[in-house]
């Protein structure tokens, strides 16, 4: 028994090593003009996510990604340490971001590198955000984390998240992101649809996503095409949400041959592995020993 607990403590973290040095160094950052995959609600550890940033930015590049931006509630600490730590790679963007979280609203800001104080009234904070270079999307904007209907806010808005994990299955959910989206376009017209998956760690990332159509491949490329409403968001599953020129550029780029994507590296099969590993450690200490 002591020999068998051995091998798995050993397969295992042969596994991880191994898994570490093969995972994928980021794909080659393609040229623009072209359509971008982008997830612009993730939250990092440590603060609110379970994943340090590094390791996002690498599933990301499992999800097929191009960009994401870390948006932890009120907080910045997760993206200097991630570059501290040297881990990141030059592809898929990583966009430093805050989700700011109030009482009154819930707003990703895009692009910031200073925290904006979530003590601002909403129309304030998108002056901050602008200031910074930033832009501002409402997030999940349903009544339980959203009540500013100033009109003056809504006009002022870069995004509304219209694609959310918490419509699958609830279609009141569906409507009210519909309802708010719509509603702003009506003040607002350039208003970016957007998807996102307010990854925390526990659901897959990029379940919904953002299709970018950006000039420039670059962090400013990409706030440059939100800013001007070059967005459709997706998910789940096939359906997309935007302007019907936006929707044909973005169907002709899925019309495409895609990579390989989600499980099917080597490194997912070596996780695998690891976990089978660590279950037969399990299995060992769980069984009743024999005593003569």
């Amino acid at each position: 028994m002591i020999a068998a607990r051995t091998i798995a403590a050993i397969t295992f973290l042969a596994c991880v090593v191994t898994g570490t040095l093969i995972d994928p160094a980021g794909r080659t950052r393609p040229a623009g003009p072209t359509v971008l995959v982008g997830d612009f609600h993730v939250h990092a550890f440590p603060a609110d996510g379970m994943l340090p940033v590094w390791s996002i930015q690498r599933e990301a590049e499992r999800r097929g990604l191009d960009v994401v931006a870390i948006t932890n509630h009120n907080r910045n600490f997760a993206m200097p340490l991630a570059r501290a730590s040297r881990l990141l790679n030059d592809y898929p963007i990583v966009i430093p971001s805050q989700e700011l979280t109030t009482p009154r609203f819930h707003m990703a800001a895009i692009g910031v590198t200073k925290m904006i104080d979530w003590r601002l009234p909403a129309a304030d904070a998108i002056d901050a955000i602008h200031a910074q270079g930033g832009v501002a999307i409402a997030s999940h904007p349903v009544p339980t984390s959203w009540t500013d209907d100033d009109p003056r806010v809504l006009a002022s808005l870069d995004g509304a998240e219209v694609a959310h994990p918490t419509i699958l299955g609830i279609v009141k959910r569906q409507n009210q992101l519909l309802a708010f989206y719509e509603r702003v376009r009506r003040v607002n017209p350039d208003l970016a649809p957007i998807g996102s998956t307010d990854f925390h760690g526990g659901g897959p990332l990029g379940v919904c996503r953002t299709y970018v159509i950006v000039d420039e491949v670059s962090v400013g490329g990409v706030l440059e095409a939100i800013r001007h409403g070059r967005t459709v968001a997706a998910g789940p599953d096939d359906r997309l949400i935007g302007d019907p020129e936006l929707l044909q550029i973005v169907q002709q780029h899925l019309a495409r041959p895609q990579g390989a994507g989600f499980g099917r590296s080597a490194a997912t099969g070596l996780a695998l592995v690891s976990l089978l590993s660590i279950g037969v450690v399990v299995f060992l200490d769980r069984r009743p020993s024999i005593r003569g």
